[in-house]
C-alpha cells in the first residue's frame, strides 16, 4: 500500500501540515477512517520527530453500542502504545434539558472536549479523518442548502484550532484507498449504525448521489479536492482584501457597526459580498446562524442607494438600518432609547446621538462644514431649536401637502419598527414646529437650497 503512504505524505509535505516536535491529537471514533489515520501517524511519528495520541467522545446516543466504541478505541490505542483520552457525553439528557439540533450539538460538546484535551497536553496540531469522499460530500451539502458563499468552500487543509491548528492529512485519499489499507495492515475498526441512517443529508448524498458520480468519473472526489483548493486560495485573496476594505468604511461605536452605503457600493460584487458576510460574521456564530444567499443579497441591496431610510430585520433580533447613506448594524433593543433628553441646538455641535451632530446659526454667520447637509429656513431672529424625542401629537408640514401629517402615521408609512418609534429623534423649533426627523424626512419648513426670506442654517454632520 505504498500509493497510500505516498499521497499521505505528499500532501501533508505539500501543505506543511506537520512539523518536527509537532504534538499530534487524532480525534478517533473506532471507525475505519480514524483508525486508520491514527494507526498511519503513529506509524510515522519517529520518522517525522512527532508524537501521537488520539481521543475518543462517546455522545451515548447509541447505548452499548457507542459505549463499546469508547472501550474498542481505548483497547486499540494501548495496544499500539497512544495514549488515549475518553469521556462519555450525556446528549440526549442535554437534549431534553436544553433541546436544539442533536448533530450540532454532538460537534459543539465534541469540539469542546477536543479543545480542552489539547490544552491539557499542549497538543500543536488536531487531526481529524475527513477523506477526499467528505470533501465532495461537504461541497454538495453546501451547494443543496445554498451557503457556498460563506467563503470557505469545502473543508480546509488546515485552519486555527485552540492554540494550534486542525489538520486533515487524508483529504488526499478516498474511502476505497482507505478501506485497502485498512485491509493490507489489518487494522479493525467499528462500524457506526448510524451512518447508514437516510434521515441526514450527508448520508443521502453518500448512498445515492456519489455512486452516480463517481460512473461519469471514478476520480471525482479528487478532482473536487483539488477544485476546492484552488477556490481556497482565491477565496482567501478576495477575503482578505474585503476585510482591508471593511476596516476602512466601518467603525463600532456603543456597541453598533456604522458604515457608509455609498464607499460600500463603489467596491466589486465580489468584495461587497463578501464584506456583507464579515458584517454578519461580527454579529453571528455562522454555525448557529445560517449565512443563506438571500440574507446577504439583502443586505447588499439595502446598501445601493443613500436616499430615504430602510430597515432590514435580521436574525436574533438584530436590526440593519440604513437612515441615507450612513447604515446601522445593531441589536434592536440597543436602538430603543426610553427618551431623549431635549437638548438645545446652537452654533454649537450637539453631542452625538445615532451617528450625527447639529448645530443652528444665522445664515449671515454660516460657516464652511465639511462632511454635512445644509438645511435652511425662516424662523424670528430670537428662536430657538431643540433636539427630543418625538411625543404625542407631532405633526410635520411636509412638501405638497397643505395640512401638517401626523408623525405617527408617517412613521406607520414608512414602516419604522414601533418599538423605534416613541425614541425617533425629532428638531423643532421653540413653537414644536417640527423642521427635520433625522434620517425620515425634512419638513416643508427647510430647504436645501437658500431662498428668500431663510435666515437660519440648520447643519447636520454624519459621522
Amino acid at each position: 500500500m505504498g500509493s497510500f503512504q505516498v499521497l499521505l505524505m505528499q500532501y501533508i509535505n505539500k501543505h506543511k501540515l506537520l512539523q518536527a516536535g509537532d504534538k499530534v491529537l487524532v480525534g478517533c471514533s473506532g471507525g475505519i477512517d480514524s483508525m486508520v489515520l491514527l494507526y498511519f501517524l503513529n506509524s510515522i511519528k519517529a520518522q517525522l520527530g512527532i508524537s501521537v495520541a488520539t481521543v475518543h467522545v462517546d455522545h451515548m446516543l447509541r447505548g452499548e453500542e457507542s459505549h463499546k466504541d469508547r472501550l474498542f478505541t481505548e483497547e486499540k490505542a494501548k495496544q499500539w502504545g497512544i495514549e488515549c483520552f475518553s469521556r462519555a457525553i450525556p446528549i440526549p439528557a442535554i437534549l431534553e434539558e436544553k433541546g436544539g439540533n442533536k448533530q450540532q450539538l454532538c460537534r459543539t460538546e465534541r469540539y469542546s472536549y477536543f479543545l480542552e484535551v489539547m490544552e491539557q497536553t499542549g497538543a500543536t496540531k488536531f487531526a481529524t479523518a475527513h477523506h477526499a469522499d467528505d470533501q465532495l460530500e461537504t461541497i454538495l451539502m453546501s451547494g443543496v442548502r445554498g451557503s457556498l458563499q460563506d467563503g470557505s468552500f469545502g473543508m480546509l487543509a488546515s485552519r486555527p484550532f485552540g492554540g494550534g491548528q486542525l489538520i486533515r492529512p487524508q483529504l488526499a485519499v478516498v474511502k476505497e484507498q482507505i478501506a485497502a489499507y485498512a485491509k493490507a495492515q489489518g487494522i479493525s475498526y467499528r462500524e457506526d449504525s448510524s451512518n447508514a441512517e437516510a434521515a441526514y443529508t450527508r448520508n443521502r448524498l453518500r448512498q445515492k448521489v456519489l455512486p452516480l458520480l463517481k460512473e461519469e468519473n471514478n476520480n471525482v472526489s479528487q478532482n473536487f479536492v483539488e477544485l476546492a483548493e484552488d477556490m481556497q486560495q482565491d477565496q482567501q485573496f478576495l477575503q482578505d482584501l474585503a476585510e482591508q476594505k471593511l476596516k476602512q468604511i466601518m467603525r463600532v461605536e456603543n456597541e453598533q457597526i456604522i458604515l457608509s452605503a455609498k464607499s460600500f457600493r463603489v467596491e466589486a460584487y465580489a468584495l461587497q459580498k463578501r464584506m456583507v458576510l464579515l458584517l454578519l460574521n461580527y454579529l453571528y456564530n455562522p454555525k448557529q446562524v445560517p449565512l443563506t444567499r438571500q440574507l446577504t443579497e439583502q443586505m447588499r441591496e439595502m446598501m445601493q442607494s443613500s436616499s430615504g431610510t430602510v430597515f432590514l430585520h435580521l436574525p436574533q433580533n438584530y436590526i440593519a438600518i440604513r437612515q441615507y447613506d450612513t447604515v446601522f448594524l445593531s441589536r434592536q433593543s440597543q436602538q430603543i432609547v426610553t427618551g431623549l433628553t431635549s437638548i438645545n441646538i446652537t452654533a454649537d455641535w450637539t453631542p452625538v446621538y445615532h451617528g450625527r451632530q447639529y448645530k443652528v446659526m444665522p445664515t449671515v454667520r454660516q460657516e464652511q462644514t465639511g462632511n454635512a447637509t445644509t438645511w435652511y429656513f425662516q424662523a424670528p431672529e430670537n428662536a430657538s431649536f431643540f433636539l427630543r424625542s418625538r411625543k404625542p401629537g407631532d405633526r410635520i408640514l411636509l412638501t405638497g401637502m397643505n395640512h401638517p401629517k401626523k408623525l405617527s402615521r408617517l412613521m406607520i408609512d414608512e414602516k419604522i419598527p414601533v418599538p423605534m418609534r416613541e425614541s425617533w429623534p425629532v428638531i423643532t423649533t421653540d413653537k414644536n414646529e417640527l423642521l427635520l426627523v433625522p434620517g425620515l424626512r425634512p419638513s416643508a419648513l427647510v430647504s436645501r437650497q437658500k431662498r428668500d426670506g431663510d435666515n437660519w442654517v440648520l447643519i447636520e454632520k454624519l459621522l
